[in-house]
């Protein structure tokens, strides 16, 4: 029993310099820490967060249809050093989200050939006299634009994109951290193998090195040096490969690691992940209906659906007021004046104003009938799309809901698995330093309690990743 006690006393120092040593020259980088880093500056996450100031551009253009503008129209005509004709018409017009447009201006005239409507006959001269003309109406479509027209169907459509640019960015964002929580519980996997590992070419060398302590003294068979030589071996091989796993999967992910700068970031030597993110807890029923409600109002793709119904809904509407002739009412009353001098004008409502009408309709409205069955049939379909995914992501939440608990009930199970294997590892030890084991079994216990601890380890990050995995699937959002 001296022997068994020496053996596992010094297995266990060896376990605690080796972890003493594994915290001394190692920075942990902790799961929450990784995420910030990668919501903040990680450029896919930088273009989607562009999406919204993209969709608040296309608003601010689309509401510059109502802007105020000014147009001024000059025409001057000279011949044989005599002026012929000189316009001058500047005009405000302010357009009204309500479709009438307001307009004011002035018509300038002077010149010897002015048309009649811009001038007036001088008796004396024979010749038409310029004058100045004020005017202030409106222009009213009675019959196409009054209720909505391409102008407000613009605007509507540029405050549905920037809804539907929200969803996209949650989208893309939620899918860039989904990726990126994967790769960082792998490399959380890759690294615990490498500590796994380590501490088990430790302990086969120390058994090494106590099988031939042994053998010199005659207690041991020679032929066990060999023995314990190759497990020794076979385990650096095991070492050799986590290690290069764990590198591999700390360059995959330093492909999300980026500073304020645009400058890509590797990971620092020493720099290790930390285990702290993969804890189990109880999903209840309840929570879990509770997921599923909200998953249907919140979830980036029912939201772009939703936003793609509206934007439909914005086309039916423009495409029913085409149906309609075009009809416009324009009205101008003003004031005129010649040389400076008013005219009497008793009721410039009566007296002095322009007065027009235009009509414009097609005679079968083909080309409009069939815009509106073609934006019908894409609104059934869009709405076949909606349910269809609807259906999909319920489905999606429960899975993802199975597989977390299915995940929880294996690590139970494999960390029974292991102290068992521990158990038996350490009943055979004691069997083979009382003489009643050989070397090559204590071996095979040991590699069994190995298997299921890298086991262990590879269903808990699979349990963090499953975690993320179901709050991906009900569309929450993964960042702040």
């Amino acid at each position: 029993m001296n022997k068994v006690k020496r053996g596992l006393f010094l297995i266990l120092l060896c376990i605690l310099q080796f972890l003493s040593n594994a915290q001394n020259d190692t920075t942990l980088l902790p799961f929450q820490d990784f995420y910030r880093q990668v919501i903040a500056y990680h450029p896919i996450a930088k273009q989607a967060r562009l999406l919204t100031d993209q969709a608040k551009a296309e608003l601010r253009s689309a509401r510059g249809a109502f802007d105020p503008v000014i147009d001024v129209n000059y025409r001057n005509k000279t011949s044989n050093d005599v002026n012929s004709f000189s316009y001058f018409m500047p005009q405000l017009k302010v357009p009204t989200l309500i479709g009438i447009d307001l307009k004011a201006g002035a018509e300038m005239s002077s010149g010897l050939n002015l048309n009649p409507e811009l001038g007036k006959l001088d008796p004396t001269s024979n010749a038409y006299k310029g004058y100045e003309l004020y005017y202030a109406g409106l222009s009213l479509p009675i019959g196409q634009g009054l209720m909505f027209d391409p102008r407000r169907a613009a605007l509507r459509q540029a405050q549905v994109m920037q809804n539907l640019a929200e969803a996209e960015k949650i989208k893309i964002i939620n899918k860039l951290l989904l990726q990126s929580a994967k790769d960082y519980w792998n490399w959380q996997q890759a690294y615990e193998v490498v500590l796994l590992m380590q501490l088990n070419v430790q302990l086969a060398e120390n058994r090494l090195n106590f099988i031939i302590n042994r053998i010199k003294l005659g207690e041991e068979k020679p032929i066990d040096s060999v023995e314990a030589m190759i497990e020794y071996k076979r385990r650096e091989v095991l070492l050799l490969e986590a290690r290069l796993d764990f590198a591999n999967a700390g360059l995959l992910l330093s492909n999300y690691l980026w500073n304020d700068g645009n400058e890509p970031l590797a990971l620092k030597p020493g720099v290790v992940p930390s285990s702290s993110g993969n804890e189990l807890y109880n999903l209840s029923s309840d929570s879990l209906q509770s997921l599923i409600s909200r998953s249907q109002q919140i979830h980036p793709e029912l939201l772009k659906l939703n936003n793609k119904i509206a934007s439909l809904e914005v086309d039916r509407k423009l495409n029913r007021e085409m149906l309609k002739p075009r009809l416009t009412f324009d009205y101008f009353p003003f004031r005129s004046y010649s040389g400076g001098t008013s005219d009497g004008v008793e009721n410039i409502f009566m007296n002095n104003y322009k007065f027009g009408v235009s009509f414009y309709s097609s005679i079968f409205l083909r080309k409009e009938r069939g815009k509106l069955q073609a934006t019908n049939f894409k609104l059934k379909q869009t709405d076949f799309e909606f349910q269809l995914t609807k259906r999909e992501i319920v489905n999606d939440v429960l899975a993802s809901y199975n597989d977390l608990q299915n995940l929880a009930n294996l690590i139970n199970i494999q960390q029974t698995l292991v102290n068992n294997a521990n158990t038996l590892r350490n009943a055979e030890e004691i069997r083979f330093d009382n003489g009643e084991s050989s070397l090559f079994l204590v071996n095979q216990r040991e590699r069994s309690l190995i298997e299921s601890q890298a086991k262990l380890v590879e269903i808990k990050a699979k349990y963090a990743k499953a975690k993320v995995m179901l709050q991906w699937s009900s569309g929450v959002q993964m960042f702040d």
